[in-house]
């Protein structure tokens, strides 16, 4: 069995801190206490601007807020190429083109305003900076969204639609790759949750596990009764393994009441096929499954990735995301 560098250091599972020896590491982009500290004035510049402009637009305050999303692409032009400040890149200069408008369409601003901040993220998380600029830098990302209004006012009412098929829950593990082991003394899994995602998780029994302080909340809560009616799954491998035998990824749905904080295997697991014989970097699996699991309003939604119980000692690693429907 090959080994994994990436089980070896425990600071590797912490998702806004990423060192040479953890695998799958984001940061690319340097750059240097200058540059940042004119991106965090910049990125303070914006919160107060875009407030002002939204609640007074003025020519004043839409030229204030053209020459700060200017100066922020001046800036972003002298940091290294990358897939994510590219695309930021882009967004800036479609936001810039409609604040040169003396009579902005705000309502296409806003939808790029929104994009903008879905970007930054990503681009945060590829500059080579230490974790707690990290989270200055998404510190002033919410900042930035709550200075934001979110739409203009309200419309009058439309026809009653026809009934929808369901809301769709996703999870995802992130930047951080879900760890999948079975072992002699006892087999460990990953709580998937929204972006980030816990390894080293074992269920009691196979069937239960009630969530301590260290391990974190990765469950949704149902606003309302329904059911959830299926299950779909994606892995995508992170490290080579030669397994003695064929190993399978599966996904399971487990709920806790409203007051508790243990949480129940229900329904049936996802088997995410192929089951690998063999794992090169970057091979995938996928499933959907039907369900039938009811739930109450309150009721708490975790899931769960492992390897199935028949499959042999081995140490797994890959991006995992999943979807729930429910009705």
């Amino acid at each position: 069995m090959t080994s994994n560098n990436c089980f070896g250091h425990n600071h590797c599972n912490n998702p806004i801190v990423f060192t040479p020896e953890c695998c799958n590491n984001p940061q690319t982009v340097p750059i240097t206490s200058e540059q940042l500290g004119r991106l965090i004035t910049l990125l303070n510049s914006l919160i107060s601007a875009i407030a002002a402009f939204f609640a007074n637009p003025s020519d004043a305050n839409r030229l204030a807020l053209l020459n700060l999303f200017t100066q922020l692409l001046n800036l972003l032009n002298e940091l290294a190429p990358s897939p994510e400040g590219n695309f930021l890149k882009q967004l800036i200069q479609s936001i810039i083109n409609v604040l040169q408008s003396p009579n902005p369409d705000l309502s296409k601003l806003l939808s790029l305003l929104q994009q903008f901040y879905s970007a930054l993220a990503p681009f945060f998380f590829s500059l080579i900076i230490d974790p707690a600029s990290l989270q200055l830098l998404l510190n002033l990302l919410t900042q930035l969204i709550g200075a934001t209004p979110g739409g203009g006012p309200t419309g009058p009412t439309g026809p009653t639609g026809a009934t929808g098929g369901g809301a769709i829950i996703p999870f995802a593990s992130g930047t951080t790759p879900s760890a999948l082991v079975n072992a002699l003394v006892a087999n460990t899994g990953t709580l998937l949750g929204f972006g980030f995602s816990q390894p080293g998780v074992a269920l009691t029994g196979g069937t239960s596990i009630t969530l301590a302080l260290g391990i974190g909340d990765y469950a949704f809560v149902a606003p309302r009764a329904g059911t959830i009616t299926s299950l779909a799954g994606f892995f995508s491998a992170t490290a080579a393994l030669a397994p003695l035998s064929p190993v399978q990824v599966q996904i399971q749905i487990l709920t806790a009441p409203a007051a508790s904080n243990t949480f129940t295997v229900q329904g049936a697991p996802l088997l995410l096929t192929p089951a690998f014989a063999a794992i090169a970097i970057g091979s995938t699996a996928s499933g959907i499954i039907a369900e039938a699991i009811p739930v109450a309003a309150g009721d708490k939604i975790l899931l769960y990735v492992s390897l199935t119980a028949a499959s042999p000692i081995a140490a797994v690693a890959g991006f995992v995301s999943a979807g729930i429907n429910i009705v």
